[in-house]
């Protein structure tokens, strides 16, 4: 499909290689950081593409189809010169390293090389059954999962994966004939609904993360070659610092991701299924349609998974909770021959997104609003979004004794069918039992050693590995280390000293000496007072320097270098420059930190020098307060606190002032949407602590989680010179456009000599992948600025 000239004329739509990138700087920072305008191109163009393609587009495919360039006019990744030689070849029954949905692949014909896409992925276990059956254990499963409470920590883990591929992804002219599919089918390079069920190796890291988090790690990883490829639309490295670190690149995708996932979300023409979305135009179609997988057959299969809890239900011995019932969609798709004709290639998909969104539709328009149970006493819940295009789970809960009445969002997986197989789920450890009865060892975030227990059962997660020194140099004449500045250095006037470096200032010197720090602060001059303390050596653990007043510019997170010479009274401590400036929740941030005590412990809070105390906070503010100062943290600075506990934790830091719980609640609805915050999945165990990555064998819970990104700042250059002016960080007012190619062999011009010199010196000093020379038909337009 392409589209016509009064569809396209209406907003002018985006074209890769003749205008300008849709990408910009903005997008690094995610949906938030991106203006109207840019908002607005975005939007149109996804609004163009979703109508193209005719299947539902996932997250990771319209990131693609944004940075790589999909033409929506002519249909297809035409513009770009990609090297489609590179893509991996993949034909049925393969085992291989695991591809994402979004991954661009060669089908293995025996012939001629067929380009495609991967838009969608589904688990594919062998215990599935024909006919949608499924065993609960497998509901929610992690990888190696053997059966009920059963898991084998796998080297390489190996799930059985379905990949669906769009062969016309790289336009007509590549696009295979049905005759052509059709002895693809006949030879086994696909199955018979033309898709490709392969066994694929994951990394132990890897193999539980979802889809879009595993095609960030595949782009920058494997797929490096062509994130960081010259040919596409806006080379993420051209949009960074030269010389940018591994974490910025990271950050930087994500922000992208970011952006494209939210423009999808907020398009009024198209309906999200987790990161899939599809426009209500095909749904309504399939509604108003009485022919096959029309109405009447999605109402039977939601009708069906319903009666399946019911039945369970009576089949229950008396005085036993009633045994759930679980429903596998693909399976129950495929398993009709007279709908096999509508499942063939992408429409499967397509089929997959509105059952799923049928059965979530009846599931929370049908049921009653004060127990959230159908008709007959059934709950109707999405227990897994991944394995065999998504699991139902219903259960006959009418007339339970004790029966919770349910807070769970009907269309967000629990995976409650394994958290369920365990038997010992279902009794409580007594506090002080051991709480890692399968070898996980300590908690995320608790540093190995047991948490602090708030009076309700609140873990308090044990920061002692946060923000310690870092031993640089120890030398018969110098001590140097490195300490990101804490929140409690600030309010105690103290500078901590650990290991080596406190043996090694202790051996010279007495308990109470005397010494003298002295700082120096990169880009500004500190005043005499600021500059340097006169202070005292306490030798008592834990051994510190007190007696310093930090600088206000000395923000908590901020890294600082010390050195110390043998037999010397003064010790040294120096701040450094990024390599480029970044805003930080709208704060300019110009010098090196650690994104982890960042979070943990900078913006407002109740005890913070200056800090607005406990009056008039906002519920938004109480919120960020207690996902950030008691949230679990991972090695780049994301908080994450269970939902549950998110009033508790509130109340905590707020030193037990009342919390008004919905105005919480309100402020969590409203900065998720906003993307301010994010959800993921995590795990609480049978003694209270809250665990992420989950943890087989405990039931499923939601998590808040707070992240910072980091937004680097354009056209703001840091100074190398110690003496050198603090720089002045504004966002500017320009909107500035990253390196591209253009494409003008159409119009019969060749790019000059000085083009061609510009894009090899580019290539360089970004550091870029792909062809060193400009591909032929291509002029290159170097970064710069374009006023608004």
């Amino acid at each position: 499909m392409t589209l016509t000239t009064e569809q396209a004329g209406a907003v002018r739509v985006w074209r890769p290689y003749e205008d300008e990138p849709l990408v910009t700087p903005a997008f690094l920072g995610g949906w938030a950081s991106c203006d109207a305008e840019t908002r607005e191109r975005l939007t149109a163009y996804l609004r163009a593409l979703l109508e193209v393609r005719a299947m539902p587009v996932h997250t990771a495919v319209a990131f693609n189809a944004v940075y790589f360039g999909y033409d929506v006019e002519s249909g297809g990744y035409v513009g770009g010169p990609l090297d489609i030689g590179a893509f991996p070849s993949v034909a049925l029954g393969d085992e291989m390293d695991a591809l994402p949905v979004g991954a661009m692949i060669n089908i293995r014909t025996g012939g001629d090389l067929l380009p495609a896409e991967v838009v969608y992925k589904e688990g594919a276990h062998a215990q599935v059954g024909a006919f949608g059956d499924v065993p609960g254990w497998l509901s929610g499963a992690p990888s190696g999962a053997r059966g009920p409470g059963r898991r084998t920590l796998d080297d390489v883990p190996v799930l059985q994966e379905r990949l669906v591929f769009d062969g016309t992804a790289f336009g007509r002219e590549m696009a295979p004939t049905t005759e052509r599919l059709q002895r693809l089918q006949r030879q086994g390079r696909t199955d018979p609904f033309g898709h490709l069920v392969v066994n694929a190796r994951y990394t132990p890291s890897d193999a539980d993360l979802d889809d879009t988090e595993y095609y960030i790690r595949f782009l920058v990883t494997r797929g490096r070659a062509q994130l960081t490829s010259a040919a596409a639309t806006a080379p993420l490295p051209t949009l960074l610092a030269p010389g940018h670190r591994e974490d910025e690149l990271v950050a930087g995708v994500r922000g992208v991701i970011d952006a494209v996932r939210h423009a999808l979300g907020s398009l009024d023409e198209a309906r999200m299924w987790g990161e899939y979305a599809f426009t209500r135009a095909s749904m309504a179609s399939r509604l108003a349609s009485t022919g096959p997988l029309g109405r009447d057959d999605l109402d039977r299969i939601a009708r069906s998974a319903t009666r399946h809890g019911t039945r369970t239900g009576r089949r229950s011995i008396l005085g036993t909770a009633p045994a759930p019932a679980y429903t596998a969609v693909g399976a129950e798709l495929r398993s009709r021959p007279e709908w096999h004709d509508h499942l063939h290639g992408t429409r499967y998909p397509l089929a997959v997104c509105h059952t799923n969104s049928v059965l979530a539709d009846v599931a929370l328009r049908e049921a009653d609003e004060s127990t959230g149970l159908l008709e007959g006493g059934v709950r109707l819940t999405l227990d897994d979004r991944w394995q065999a295009g998504g699991i139902w789970r219903s259960v006959l809960e009418s007339g339970v004794a004790g029966a919770d009445p349910g807070t769970d969002p009907v269309d967000e997986p629990f995976g409650h069918g394994w958290a369920e197989s365990f038997p010992s789920t279902t009794t409580r450890r007594a506090p002080g039992e051991p709480d890692d009865p399968v070898g996980q060892g300590p908690a995320h975030g608790a540093g190995g050693t047991p948490d602090a227990v708030t009076r309700n059962g609140l873990h308090r997660p044990d920061d002692s590995d946060l923000g310690t020194a870092v031993e640089l140099r120890v030398t018969d004449n110098e001590v140097r280390w490195a300490l990101p500045l804490r929140a409690s250095h600030v309010r105690g006037h103290c500078l901590p000293l650990t290991g080596t470096i406190a043996d090694a200032l202790l051996r010279e010197r007495t308990a109470t000496s005397r010494m003298r720090v002295v700082l120096d602060h990169a880009g500004r001059a500190l005043p005499h007072g600021e500059a340097c303390h006169d202070v005292r050596l306490a030798g008592e653990e834990p051994a510190r320097l007190e007696g310093i007043v930090w600088p206000e510019d000395f923000f908590p997170g901020i890294w600082i270098t010390f050195s110390w010479s043998w037999g010397s009274d003064v010790v040294r401590g120096q701040t450094s420059f990024l390599e480029q400036p970044v805003v930080i929740d709208g704060q300019p941030v110009t010098h090196r930190y650690d994104p982890r005590v960042l979070t943990r412990d900078g913006g407002w809070y109740p005890d913070h020098p200056g800090g607005p105390g406990h009056a008039g906070l906002s519920s938004e503010t109480v919120l960020l307060m207690a996902v950030r100062r008691l949230g679990l943290l991972d090695q780049y600075g994301q908080a994450m606190l269970a939902r549950v506990d998110v009033p508790e934790a509130a109340s905590i830091v707020l030193d037990g002032i009342g919390v008004d719980v919905r105005g919480i609640e309100r402020a969590i609805t409203e900065m998720v949407a906003d993307r301010r915050l994010t959800v993921t999945r995590g795990s609480r165990s049978l003694c209270g602590r809250t665990h992420h990555p989950p943890r087989y064998g405990e039931p499923v819970e939601e998590l808040v989680c707070y992240w910072p990104p980091a937004i680097p700042v354009r056209g703001s250059t840091v100074p190398d010179g110690e003496a050198a002016s603090r720089p002045t960080l504004t966002i500017v007012s320009e909107h500035t456009v990253g390196g591209f190619l253009r494409r003008i062999g159409h119009l019969g011009h060749q790019a000059t000599e000085e083009q061609r010199e510009r894009y090899r010196e580019d290539h360089r000093r970004f550091r870029l992948t792909g062809p060193g020379e400009l591909p032929p038909g291509f002029t290159y337009v170097r970064p710069h600025r374009r006023g608004r």
